[in-house]
């Protein structure tokens, strides 16, 4: 995951393009130079894909029916009072399909699959890229 290294931010979306093979450390000093900022981990050294994918709601439905692997803690980040979880903040995800191909899932584009990649374990299928609302 390590190629997904991309932090691009659109002043005008109020969105960054964050590779998942990112650890949040550099994508706070690469958003820091535009005065903006993300909700992403808390902890030194925490990944982007992990983080947001592999748990947030995933961990909150486990945690609910039982499952004390869960990290409760998963997904939450500082700022998570004001915007909600990471894996909340997310409008559109690059996925690779089954097939190979890459194709941008969102809640306009494919709103069920939208909502499925969002709440589901994130080894269900590689996501590349997340955008990020700011």
């Amino acid at each position: 995951m390590y190629s997904f290294s991309d932090v691009i931010y659109n002043a005008e979306a109020q969105t960054a393009t964050i590779g998942t093979g990112l650890v949040w450390d550099t994508v706070y000093s690469t958003l820091e130079a535009y005065g903006v900022n993300v909700v992403g981990g808390k902890a030194t050294g925490v990944g982007v894909g992990g983080y947001t994918l592999g748990g947030g709601k995933f961990s909150q439905l486990l945690n609910s029916v039982g499952d004390v692997t869960a990290d409760p803690l998963t997904g939450y980040s500082y700022l998570s009072n004001q915007y909600g979880l990471g894996v909340d903040n997310i409008v559109e995800l690059e996925l690779v399909m089954p097939n190979g191909t890459v194709t941008t899932v969102n809640s306009a584009s494919e709103p069920d699959l939208f909502f499925g990649l969002r709440v589901s374990s994130w080894t269900c299928r590689p996501r590349t890229m997340l955008i990020f609302a700011l």
